[in-house]
């Protein structure tokens, strides 16, 4: 499921995936597979995968 959520953001151009799920997404490593995933695919737009933590402070 955390793929299909993923893909749908990327697909439908959301910036931001608002997790509190540290261990699958809303960390670094998973970010960067995605950024290369979504690179390789010809997807460009930056794309987020953070805290609700993160998005409250997000600039």
């Amino acid at each position: 499921m955390d793929a299909y959520h993923i893909a749908v953001c990327v697909v439908n151009g959301i910036d931001y995936l608002v997790s509190w799920n540290y261990k699958h997404l809303a960390n670094i490593q998973k970010e960067r597979q995605v950024k290369i995933i979504n690179l390789s695919n010809n997807y460009f737009r930056e794309f987020r995968l953070i805290t609700p933590l993160e998005l409250l402070n997000y600039e």
